[in-house]
């Protein structure tokens, strides 16, 4: 039996959505009582990084090179050596995913699953809005309408979460602040990076090996900066486990599967993808870490949240530019859902 590629990658995206934010936040208030046990994230930034380049290595090495060693390293020394202004202009999108990386981790610290990943779909306005500014796509009123439509509902799930708690509060907004920085820098790495692909014939696979590249640096230097004296004394995996790894994994996969999506689905499947996703966290929040309050604010204000995002890309912006990518993702969307855009 041939498998319909189209819904491997649907639920493979669905897996990844949903099985991120709940491992993610599963890894942080397990250990929250007691700081010994608790992994040092700055080095799970540093470790999907470097899984995401031998990732992206593979399928240079397999689609750019067809497997031919030294085509593949004709390719890395022409990319990296000979066109460096190409690969100096990647230090911008790649030093804002490695903030975006840190910054979701310190949300998914403060908001249930769930919530975040709502919140997170503001990712598609800061998108939109960088598009129109950097790249002068035109927004249809459509779009703009399901713009608006978003940030209203993104309104009511977060006052859906408020507490009556001081603390709670102020988690609550940290929370949301950090989750705002990390769209800003979602949107904005996305766009820049896709107008350096519009600008050079490289592949997909050569730009994220690059990226990554530069991504390893920055999060080694963030380590030692943030976090030296601590893993100096406590060890480069301390606190890891099995689940930490399933983070490590998720993130650096999530980019190539909403590649698929891309490449195999549409936007339609792709919004379903992320509708259900939602769904299913807010189902495991709700019975296994009983940090959400689904009341009718919430479950509303999600509703517009993921009609809104069907809305946005049912029908594709007026005058963008295809490229191989779905347009109402510019490549700052794909970032949002894996911290590096694969597509």
């Amino acid at each position: 039996m041939t498998l319909d590629l189209k819904w491997v990658a649907l639920i493979s995206l669905i897996v990844q959505n949903s099985g991120l934010a709940i491992a993610m936040r599963y890894t942080l208030i397990m250990a929250a009582g007691d700081p010994q046990k608790r992994y040092i994230t700055s080095t799970a930034v540093l470790s999907a990084e470097i899984l995401k380049l031998a990732i992206s290595s593979f399928l240079c090495y397999r689609d750019d090179a067809k497997r031919n060693q030294s085509e593949f390293l004709r390719i890395l020394h022409q990319e990296f050596v000979e066109n460096k202004a190409d690969f100096f202009k990647l230090m911008v999108p790649s030093f804002l995913y490695t903030v975006q990386n840190s910054l979701q981790y310190f949300s998914m610290s403060c908001l249930s699953a769930p919530v975040f990943q709502v919140l997170y779909q503001m990712k598609i306005i800061t998108t939109a809005l960088f598009s129109v500014l950097l790249l002068a796509k035109r927004i249809s009123g459509l779009q703009w309408f399901s713009i608006l439509a978003l940030a209203v509902g993104v309104a009511l799930v977060q006052l859906s979460q408020q507490s009556s708690s001081e603390a709670d509060k102020a988690n609550s907004i940290a929370g949301l602040v950090s989750v705002m920085f990390s769209c800003l820098t979602s949107g904005f790495a996305g766009v820049y990076f896709e107008m350096v692909l519009k600008s050079s014939k490289a592949s997909i696979w050569l730009r994220n090996i690059q990226l990554s590249v530069i991504g390893i640096a920055i999060s080694a230097l963030s380590c030692y900066a943030r976090d030296g004296a601590v893993i100096s004394e406590r060890g480069f995996f301390a606190g890891y486990n099995s689940w930490v790894w399933v983070v490590v994994v998720l993130q650096a996969a999530g980019g190539l599967l909403v590649a698929m999506v891309v490449k195999y689905a549409d936007n339609v499947l792709k919004g379903f993808a992320t509708s259900l996703s939602i769904i299913m966290s807010a189902l495991i929040s709700a019975v296994y870490f009983h940090d959400i309050t689904i009341n009718s604010a919430f479950v509303f204000g999600s509703l517009v949240v993921l009609v809104s995002v069907y809305l946005y890309g049912y029908q594709p912006a007026a005058g963008s530019v295809s490229n191989g990518k779905d347009s109402s993702a510019p490549s700052g969307s794909a970032a949002g859902e894996s911290s590096v855009v694969k597509a």
